[in-house]
């Protein structure tokens, strides 16, 4: 029996000291290995992050602390429920159907700001598609999914310029890689009008995916953005535009507040606030055909 329990404390001893050993390495930086193809696992600090969601005291409480900080004292209360252009860019340079030429995505950045359009914050966005009340007649809210290199070498320039709002959706493992921004230029950008949202670590296919593994593409995603950039991410994109119901419960879960789709159109809340639409943005497009595509999403 002596040996049994001295074998025992041994043993005890023995793991006692492996979990010593391996609790710094998960302490690591969030970016670990997540350059696989499945989903990071959801770490002790990704844990904790959910329960805080679970937690929370109630959505009205939650929703006037997100917009608070906006003055919209001189806002307008629309007639009906808004419908709001949501463009959706990727890359701003040449090559193929996801990358607007620069010359082109400053033509029509002069165009909105010559007739009089408004660009949203996604805080701004949240009150107009929830509230029905608007900075402007005329809003639109610029996106671009990706974050590729370009967003800050030629997008951003031309947004200070004409003094304009926007917002990345930002791939979690694509940070510091090629052709996709650093965080250096993440924090410039977002301490200039630019917010830095969510489209998940991997950038998969989240209709593809069990529901843990899409909880941790999420939750991950967001506690990492919100590290980085000391925010609280409220926006995801979903990757290639693919969701399905669990993708729309899991957002919310996480903690976002919106989340936008591929799906063509003007969004509205009538939509799910966790699957806007948005108008898609080719290149080749002429001055014309882009205020044809603004109006058509628009219903003010």
């Amino acid at each position: 029996m002596r040996r049994m329990i001295v074998g025992n404390y041994r043993v005890l001893w023995m793991v006692t000291l492996l979990g010593i050993l391996i609790l710094p390495a998960c302490s690591q930086g969030i970016l670990e290995g997540i350059g696989t193809k499945t989903a990071a696992p959801i770490t002790e600090d990704n844990i904790e992050v959910a329960a805080a969601a679970e937690n929370d005291t109630g959505q009205d409480s939650e929703d006037e602390l997100y917009t608070e900080r906006i003055d919209t004292r001189d806002w307008i209360t629309a007639e009906s429920a808004v419908q709001l252009p949501i463009l959706m860019y990727h890359s701003i340079s040449e090559g193929n159907g996801l990358r607007v030429p620069k010359e082109e995505f400053r033509l029509q950045m002069t165009w909105l700001r010559e007739n009089g359009y408004y660009t949203l914050s996604p805080e701004e966005a949240f009150l107009v598609l929830t509230e029905n009340r608007m900075p402007s007649e005329k809003c639109v809210w610029l996106t671009f999914d990706d974050g590729y290199t370009d967003n800050y070498t030629d997008a951003f320039h031309i947004l200070k310029e004409y003094d304009m709002k926007a917002t990345v959706f930002m791939i979690g493992k694509s940070i510091d890689k090629g052709h996709h921004l650093t965080e250096n230029q993440m924090m410039e950008m977002s301490g200039k009008g630019i917010s830095i949202e969510s489209h998940t670590i991997n950038h998969l296919e989240l209709n593809r995916m069990t529901a843990e593994q899409q909880e941790a593409e999420m939750v991950q995603s967001k506690d990492l953005f919100d590290r980085i950039l000391q925010q609280d991410t409220t926006v995801l994109s979903y990757p290639v535009g693919r969701y399905n119901e669990e993708s729309l419960r899991l957002s919310e879960e996480a903690g976002y507040k919106m989340a936008v789709t591929t799906e063509p159109g003007g969004a509205s809340r009538d939509q799910g606030m966790y699957a806007l639409h948005r108008v898609r943005i080719s290149p080749g497009l002429s001055v014309g055909g882009f205020a044809s595509l603004i109006e058509n999403a628009s219903n003010h």
